[in-house]
């Protein structure tokens, strides 16, 4: 059971009653704190607008999505009855307000599958939403104007402020032969003052119940949404719910230790825990405690940074030729008194006496299929050693809900919640495989909340995206690269770059291979910069749009004119960091980044946002990589290839592999309107030697192009129109193999099988797998 989060306390839950019977407390909130975490039993969505205050669950602001989910209990198949309170209070009375509230229960909330986590997703709003959206659950309770509903059904105006500033909402439902039969009650001072009943035709009644308080009428993209939405605002407190429609798995909790990520590199261990938000008057200190023959040692301690909720536990000479078990623990007070909460792993030697190594590799992730189940367990049965996130950990719309700007350091701390919140959905459902094993992260332009970034070196973003820089305060910048860059190896160079925004450039050895992590959007140049060279193409179009000049579809246009020998791409600390890296003696080696120096798709001619551009800043790069021997894994792109690289000609430099997306929408392929030159006997006819959008040489390999790269799985059951979606749009995973004995490499882009039955057992994306012989002549 190391793979659980351990409260060692008793917490007491009553097992439901009949409908009839008096219903039962969930899980006690804590009293007298307050912390934007409510407890173990229950998940927020957002995160940044709930708040627990003194044993009340409160919604501290407006939004299209507001929900508490209960993790510990769900509704069941089948027919039966169930029975829900919960009093609640209004936190705006004499406001007014723009939006009208709906505040009450959500009952049958079911995601892309039915499983806890998932169905707190349950209202999907982007491209696979027409294919694994569910039934919508059932909103029951009252409008801020007064009303109850049920469905779609509302009556007359019926409540007045002072009754809603304290009341107490009851329901019933029965469910039989798919009709469920609503009954809402409200009480004030005890007594009934209204009701309403209502019969729903569904096929289904389950998943999870949620308490809810947002906008009424949300618009058509309600995730786009961004800052604060203007409606009222309510408290709950004494939920209580009972009946045979559901069941409880106690088990089913999260936090306040969330997950671990760690390195190991030249025997220093650097582990990073992620936390809940606790309160200020609670425990910020955890410890890292190692297995020994007679119990567990304390061997570090760290204090919890507030912003980013995680501490970072850094050993020195770890005995890195054996596994160690260990366990992060804290302190804390549950509702019931003082608890020790734990999460526990394994450090995995250094696999220095493996043949092979092997690194898995994710990329651009949106929340909707939380907590990727399928994709985590078929990951642990490839067992690798090295676990990547290339980037896109997150998108603006994860959870649902818009982002939150930082433009100021007052703004910083509410949407670093904001940010957590998202991050949370993305990292949580991959726990089980980071406890275990080494984890890099290189954040890239959606997780800094930037549609395409030009980092320029740190500066701060004008009003003018596509003249670079960054457009969120450097703190919050900050906060975003420590969660997913902290547990790196110590930095080539720490020297802060532009308005104190740091640098984690560095190299990691895992089992005799060698690995440099970098950053390639941090120094990269804007389209800004050549903004006089552009002079032509806005000529062409008959306008100066300064907007669109990142993306070119103008056929005729000479990419080149847009090259400059002083744009950068790495930036020169990174080159001089590659540069004495290519020096190591390992004979394999790997760069880790964003996104591949070149543009192998077609979604427009020429992109400003891929590494293609700026072409001096490319060859630069590539030149000292090929010193390196080394060969390149990203992402970014969506779907996967596998490119040989031309820098004066072609494959003159090295091999790029651009990871598939774990989950997006949007769908680059790679369609080339001529054949290919030099193409291999019995190779499509998209491979080949080409020029892409910036005139760069490219021979491409491999292109796993969403719709021409179906794969077939025998799995049967919940999840399966999530996998064909997954199959359909050629999203997975990728696995490159490291043969030291060899001195060869095998890329794998990976479809996500629902019963994963080894290597051999299936087939993988198109053109993949693909092994290639590493060498200087190679």
């Amino acid at each position: 059971m190391a793979n659980r989060i351990f409260i060692h306390c008793f917490i007491t839950i009553q097992l439901l009653l009949p409908l009839a019977s008096k219903g039962q407390n969930f899980p006690t909130v804590k009293e007298g704190v307050t912390r934007e975490w409510i407890g173990p039993e229950f998940m927020t969505n957002p995160l940044m607008n709930w708040r627990l205050n003194d044993g009340r669950i409160e919604n501290t602001h407006g939004g299209w999505v507001n929900e508490v989910h209960a993790l510990t209990h769900q509704l069941k198949d089948g027919d039966g009855t169930l029975k829900m309170s919960v009093r609640i209070g209004s936190l705006s009375v004499g406001q007014r307000h723009k939006e009208i509230t709906f505040v009450g229960f959500k009952v049958g909330a079911v995601g892309h599958r039915n499983h806890y986590l998932s169905n707190i997703l349950h209202d999907l709003q982007n491209g696979f939403a027409t294919q694994l959206m569910n039934e919508p659950p059932i909103p029951v309770g009252i409008t801020s104007e007064g009303r109850l509903m049920i469905g779609t059904q509302l009556t007359d105006p019926e409540l007045s402020p002072v009754q809603m500033s304290d009341a107490v909402l009851e329901v019933e439902v029965s469910y039989k032969n798919e009709r469920a039969d609503v009954r809402l009650k409200v009480l004030h001072s005890g007594k009934e003052i209204a009701t309403l009943k209502a019969k729903i035709q569904r096929q289904s009644l389950s998943g999870n119940v949620a308490l809810a308080c947002h906008g009424l009428n949300p618009p058509e993209n309600k995730n786009k949404t961004v800052g604060v939405v203007d409606h009222a605002r309510f408290w709950f407190s004494d939920w209580k719910a009972g009946g045979s429609k559901f069941s409880i798995s106690k088990g089913q909790i999260i936090g306040p230790i969330l997950w671990s990520q760690y390195t190991l590199h030249k025997k220093t261990l650097k582990m990073m825990a992620f936390f809940v938000p606790m309160g200020a008057q609670e425990n910020n200190e955890a410890e890292l405690q190692v297995q020994t023959g007679t119990g567990w040692e304390t061997v570090a301690t760290a204090t919890i940074e507030p912003l980013s909720n995680s501490a970072l536990f850094r050993v020195e000479n770890w005995n890195d030729q054996i596994d160690r078990k260990y366990r992060i623990t804290y302190k804390w007070n549950d509702a019931r008194g003082e608890s020790l909460a734990e999460w526990s792993g394994t450090v995995r030697k250094d696999p220095l006496d493996k043949e092979t190594i092997l690194l898995a590799g994710l990329s651009c992730s949106n929340s909707d299929l939380f907590p990727n189940r399928f994709l985590l367990d078929n990951l642990l049965k490839q067992d690798p050693d090295l676990v990547f996130f290339s980037g896109d950990q997150i998108y603006e719309a994860n959870g649902g809900y818009g982002v939150v700007e930082a433009k100021t350091k007052e703004d910083v701390p509410r949407a670093a919640l904001n940010y957590l919140g998202k991050f949370w959905l993305s990292i949580l459902g991959f726990r089980d495989l980071l406890k275990d094993r080494p984890t890099v992260m290189t954040p890239d332009d959606h997780d800094l909340y930037s549609n395409d970034l030009w980092g320029k070196g740190g500066v701060s973003m004008d009003e003018r995206r596509c003249f670079g820089g960054y457009g969120m305060h450097a703190d919050w910048v900050n906060m975003v690269e420590y969660t997913q860059m902290g547990n790196r190896p110590d930095p080539y160079d720490p020297t802060p770059i532009a308005q104190g925004i740091k640098s984690y450039t560095t190299a990691l050895n895992v089992g005799g291979v060698s690995f440099a992590l970098i950053n390639d959007r941090k120094f990269k140049s804007a389209p800004g910069d050549v903004i006089d060279e552009m002079a032509p193409l806005f000529e062409a179009r008959g306008e100066r749009n300064i907007p669109l000049i990142d993306t070119i579809n103008e056929e005729d246009f000479d990419t080149n004119s847009l090259n400059r020998g002083d744009l950068n791409l790495l930036g020169e600390m990174q080159l001089r960091f590659l540069s004495n890296w290519a020096k190591d003696d390992s004979k394999l080696k790997a760069v880790l980044h964003q996104s591949p120096f070149c543009q192998p798709h077609h979604l427009m001619v020429a992109d400003m946002d891929s590494n293609g551009w700026p072409q001096s800043g490319r060859k630069r790069a590539l030149e000292v990589i090929r010193e390196a021997n080394a060969i390149m894994v990203a992402g970014d792109l969506h779907f996967a290839t596998l490119v040989k690289q031309g820098i004066d000609d072609w494959d003159d430099g090295g091999w790029t592999f651009t990871l598939p997306s774990v989950s997006t929408n949007t769908h680059r392929a790679w369609r080339p309107k001529v054949k290919g030159q030099n193409t291999q006997p019995h190779m499509p006819d998209y491979t080949g030697r080409f020029l892409d959008g910036w005139n760069n040489k490219i021979t491409m390999w491999a292109a796993a192009n969403p719709g021409e790269s179906m794969v077939g799985d025998s799995y049967k059951g919940d999840g399966e129109n999530t996998l064909q979606y997954l199959r359909e749009s050629a999203q997975g995973y990728g696995i490159v193999r490291f043969h030291k004995s060899t001195e060869s490499v095998t890329f794998e882009s990976w479809p996500v099988y629902g019963e994963f039955k080894g290597v051999d057992k299936h087939d993988q994306h198109p053109g993949f797998p693909k092994t290639v012989k590493i060498s200087k002549e190679n």
